[in-house]
């Protein structure tokens, strides 16, 4: 799927499908949710990372770049969506891995190397410092200049594009609905989404870290950079959620609650993000945290070819 401007982009967030979700806590709960399946939209840029990367492609091009260079680890759902990007629109792509190169690559650096994308593999204290100038001046000398993409699409590109995707959902809902929920690393995307639904709707960010450290703050900035605002009142940071840490192997209360998930409503969740994320809402629906009555959102984010580094239901 080629989008060569944000009106195309935002025809097609219009269009989403949202699905009524049917699992007893919330029917219990007397809440309604509403699954905005953005996982949907394309096989291999799905969720998120469709609308993270739009403008920074865009930014690419305009600045006469051909080469994209960005960060993430063996199943990364962002370097896996970058190199399918950059195999449509004729971008050459980078992708710095976390690690040395293992004998076998993990599906995702398989799916992103067969779209064309060079794989460089440094070391974890290297990669600890991947903002810093002296690391990226190294990596330009070795493969020549590149249009930089953050870990995860974290930047202000990232972030506008996914403040369409909460334009489209006023325009779908028509402001009938609570809140909007969905699952968060970077920020970026809880950012945008916020800075795009009507200020008196709240976006509920759930972390999938362990330790908030940074986060909130990174939201608010990247919020109020985007709204041109010192206002960053619609998000709350939900944290709580990260069952043990970002990609670790799951309790075994989780992958139960994953599997009953799964089988009742039919919607596949990614194992680092949404799975933790609909186990969040679950959670918190049992607490009393929305009344009766209540109309929530959750954003599906894709990152289903993730599934291939667990063992699922």
């Amino acid at each position: 799927m080629l989008i060569d401007s944000a009106d195309e982009l935002m025809d097609i967030a219009r269009k989403v499908p949202m699905q009524r979700l049917e699992h007893k806590v919330f029917t219990d709960a007397g809440i309604e949710v509403l699954v905005r399946r953005d996982d949907l939209i394309d096989p291999d840029l799905s969720g998120n990372k469709f609308y993270k990367l739009f403008f920074n492609l865009r930014a690419a091009r305009e600045q006469g770049f051909s080469r994209l260079l960005s960060f993430g680890g063996a199943y990364s759902n962002h370097l896996h969506a970058l190199a399918a990007a950059g195999n449509r629109h004729g971008f050459n792509t980078l992708g710095v891995v976390r690690g040395e190169r293992p004998a076998q690559l993990s599906p995702t650096l398989s799916d992103a190397e067969a779209w064309g994308m060079q794989l460089v593999f440094i070391s974890r204290t290297d990669y600890g410092h991947k903002s810093e100038p002296e690391l990226l001046a190294e990596l330009q000398s070795r493969y020549g200049g590149f249009y930089l993409i953050p870990e995860g699409g974290a930047n202000l590109a990232g972030a506008r594009g996914m403040q369409l995707l909460g334009r489209a959902l006023e325009h779908q809902l028509k402001g009938d609905y609570t809140a909007v929920c969905m699952a968060c690393g970077t920020g970026t995307s809880v950012a945008g989404l916020a800075a795009g639904v009507d200020s008196t709707k709240l976006a509920l960010g759930f972390s999938v870290l362990k330790g908030e450290g940074g986060l909130g703050d990174a939201i608010s900035t990247t919020y109020r950079q985007i709204c041109k605002s010192g206002i960053d009142a619609n998000w709350r940071l939900i944290t709580g959620f990260h069952a043990g840490g970002y990609g670790k192997k799951h309790p075994e209360y989780l992958t139960q609650f994953w599997q009953d998930f799964e089988r009742s409503s039919g919607i596949p969740l990614d194992p680092v993000y949404t799975l933790k994320l609909f186990w969040g809402m679950n959670s918190l629906a049992q607490q009393g945290y929305w009344p009766r009555g209540s109309r929530i959102v959750a954003i599906h984010s894709g990152g289903l070819q993730g599934r291939r580094g667990f063992i699922c239901p």
